[in-house]
Formats: C-alpha cells, sequence, structure tokens
C-alpha cells in the first residue's frame, strides 16, 4: 500500500537533489536545502562587501537565547574565524521601526557559511538573502521580516521589502492614495525594467482612493515599489491562508515563484513545507463579485490548473503545452475555488486576479456544490512577442476565454 504521504516525500528528496541557490544579478538567495548535509557554503557575492538578511521562523522559546539551535550552527567565517551565527543575524532588527538590520560584510575579503550540526541534524527552514553593498546603497528601501514587523503608519520609502523562511500574510488597511507594484523578488529587481526582468504579481489601478490589500506570499519575499506616496499602514504575519477575499485583488502563485527570465529553469527558491498540490478558496458572500483572470502558466501537457465558479457551477481547465498566458472571466460569482496537483519542482503559474462588485445583488442563495464542468481548453502559443514564465524565455501564447454565468 502506497503512503498518502510519499508525494511528498518524493518531492522533497528530489528538491535535495537541486542546487536550491537562485542567482540574481546583484544578489543571491540560499534556502535550507543549499546548508543541508554541506559542511560549508561559499560566499562569493561578498568579496566585494555585501549584506546578509536571514530570517529563520521566529523566536524558539524552547532555547534560552530563542535562537533556532541549527541556525546557531550556520555560522559566517572570514576565512577560518567565527563572525556571526545565521540566528543571530535573523535577529537583527531596530528596536522602533522593527526594520531589519543586515549582517554588513566588508570586502577585499573571503567569506562563507559553515556548517556545524551534525549530519542528520533536525533542521527547519532559513531564508538567506545576500546582496552587492554598493547595489544596496542605490536604493532607497525599508526591509521587514513578518516575525517581528511592526511598522507605524507613515509615508514610505520608494521601496518595502518584507522576507520570510515560511509562507507569510502582507495587509494594508484603507488609506490615502498610493500607486505601487508588488513582485516576488527583493528591492534590487522590484522596479520597472529591472536588471532580472521579472514580472510584476499586482499593480494599483487608477482608482484615487486606496482601499488597501491582502496578499498571502507563498514565496521567501515581496517587494513593494511606490510611485506614489502618502501615509500607509502595512503589517505582515504568518497568517497564510488558502481561504480568501476574493472582494480583494490578489495573486496565487505555485511555491518560491519569483517570475523572473532572465534567471532560467532551474532557479527557484525551496522550502521543507512545499508540496505538490494545493487548493485556494476565495470567497465575497454575500457580494457578488465579477474576476478577471491573468495567468502565466509553464506546466507539462497533461496537467493542469483547475478554476471552479461555485456559484454559477462552472468551471475552467487551463493547461500548456509550453509557457502561456491566458486570460478569462467569472462574472457574478461569490465562490471560487482554484486547485492543482502532481507539481513537479521546475513547473510554475502565477495567477493574477483582478475583482470588481458585480451586476447582481446579493439574495439569501446557497453556491452549487455540483459544478458542471465546460471541455478542457489547451493553450497554444499564439504569437511571436517573446515573454517568459518563471525565467524561461518563451513565446508568449495568449487564450482569451470569457465564461459568463
Amino acid at each position: 500500500m502506497i503512503s498518502l504521504y510519499s508525494p511528498m516525500v518524493a518531492f522533497i528528496a528530489l528538491l535535495s537533489t537541486i542546487n536550491a541557490k537562485v542567482e540574481f544579478t546583484y544578489s543571491t538567495m540560499y534556502d535550507i536545502f543549499d546548508f543541508q548535509n554541506v559542511d560549508e557554503v561559499p560566499l562569493p557575492r561578498c568579496n566585494d562587501g555585501c549584506l546578509i538578511f536571514a530570517p529563520t521562523l521566529g523566536v524558539h522559546p524552547e532555547n534560552e537565547d530563542l535562537v533556532d539551535t541549527y541556525m546557531k550552527n550556520l555560522v559566517v567565517y572570514d576565512g577560518t574565524v567565527p563572525m556571526k551565527s545565521v540566528g543571530e543575524i535573523a535577529r537583527q532588527f531596530e528596536d522602533i521601526t522593527t526594520k531589519k538590520i543586515p549582517f554588513d560584510m566588508p570586502g577585499k575579503k573571503t567569506y562563507k557559511i559553515v556548517n556545524l550540526n551534525y549530519k542528520k541534524a533536525k533542521s527547519s527552514d532559513v531564508t538567506v538573502w545576500i546582496i552587492d553593498t554598493t547595489k544596496a546603497n542605490d536604493f532607497d528601501y525599508e526591509i521587514y521580516d513578518p516575525a517581528y514587523m511592526n511598522r507605524a503608519v507613515s509615508v514610505p520609502k520608494s521601496l518595502i521589502t518584507i522576507m520570510s523562511a515560511a509562507r507569510f500574510f502582507v495587509k494594508a488597511e484603507k488609506g490615502q492614495s498610493v500607486s505601487f507594484t508588488a513582485r516576488l523578488v527583493g528591492f534590487d529587481n522590484a522596479q520597472e525594467k529591472n536588471e532580472d526582468q521579472c514580472d510584476y504579481a499586482y499593480k494599483t489601478g487608477a482608482a484615487k482612493t486606496f482601499d488597501g490589500f491582502e496578499f498571502h506570499v507563498n514565496a521567501p519575499i515581496i517587494s513593494l515599489a511606490f510611485t506614489e506616496k502618502n501615509p500607509i499602514n502595512i503589517k505582515a504575519d504568518f497568517m497564510y491562508l488558502n481561504t480568501r477575499n476574493l472582494t480583494k485583488s490578489a495573486f496565487i502563485t505555485t511555491p518560491g515563484y519569483n517570475g523572473c527570465r532572465r534567471l532560467g529553469n532551474g532557479q527557484v527558491y525551496h522550502s521543507l513545507t512545499y508540496g505538490t498540490g494545493d487548493e485556494f478558496e476565495l470567497h465575497s458572500e454575500p457580494d457578488f463579485t465579477t474576476v478577471a483572470f491573468d495567468v502565466d502558466l509553464d506546466l507539462p501537457e497533461g496537467n493542469k490548473i483547475q478554476f471552479k465558479d461555485m456559484t454559477n457551477s462552472a468551471t475552467m481547465p487551463l493547461m500548456a503545452a509550453a509557457p502561456s498566458n491566458a486570460k478569462f472571466n467569472f462574472t457574478d460569482t461569490q465562490f471560487v475555488i482554484v486547485y492543482y496537483d502532481n507539481l513537479k519542482p521546475l513547473e510554475s503559474f502565477m495567477i493574477r486576479y483582478t475583482s470588481t462588485p458585480g451586476a447582481k445583488q446579493p439574495a439569501n442563495t446557497l453556491p452549487s456544490s455540483s459544478p458542471t464542468s465546460f471541455t478542457s481548453t489547451t493553450i497554444t502559443p499564439t504569437t511571436s512577442e517573446t515573454s517568459h514564465i518563471s525565467g524561461v524565455p518563451t513565446l508568449i501564447s495568449i487564450a482569451l476565454l470569457t465564461i459568463l454565468r
């Protein structure tokens, strides 16, 4: 009999054979698979000076110093001299602003992270992000960790980055008008025409008022690049949920997604908690909502994402023989389910959805529990415009699929 856990075990086993490091132009991101069962990890990014940011999974009350034992034994070395552990770096933040404080490494030296743990020591997730000091100084940024973030309501700097060792939730309250673009990368790639050609996850619309946002981030990092600034109330924590507010425009991605076409197919962040499938519920009851989906997908033929409009008994399966883009609408819905399974480590998608009030008025009706399926639609390339999904140069495929109730 095959265990129910065997797909997850196989998935993690496969990840352990992959070089998980993500190499951007001016920064490098490491995850736990870069450190497990290795003696040391060289840090060539730091040869000319670097900043190291390293969130772990927060406070560990079982330890007197509150630091994860495994992370205490991942130690930054200057040649043969130990300097500071990843666990200590993770707990560096300003008392008042709660901004993360990086470990600032001077140049003209050779650095590495040495793993002092036993080979079979139990590990937890970590994100180590290293950026060239000179390049970091080019940006006007704030950076936070959901484990400690308590940002005051204030006018943001040009860039706000939030990074984590686990899935996390970012929320902004309704307030004065702001305009920004969100990308699932560090501040070095957060702006338009960024060096690694990273796609956006969300853009504010043309509205003169700001209704806030709710982002459930299935990746280690998110950056907001502001073009219009007013005081904003942004919070982050670990309340990542699969049940979400359909009235708030947002995004859904495969785990570890970055959307940078310069990186190549194999450069994706990995985590011990990532799996091969997931299901998301989007609710707007009692209100009706019209939702426009814009989907970048890189899934093999035969694999697909299922979109179910539970209010109007409609199903839209999306699959792709090559990296593609598809757009379609659900009109006057209250309840949408999105799910996928059998995901392989290098397969990915980004689902952006934009919600507007529906035409129907709320009524005391229950959503159907037995949706009727539309015929599965295969998305194929139709134009010669260069595009990408998760860093793979491809041909764009645009399919305009509109489902009316």
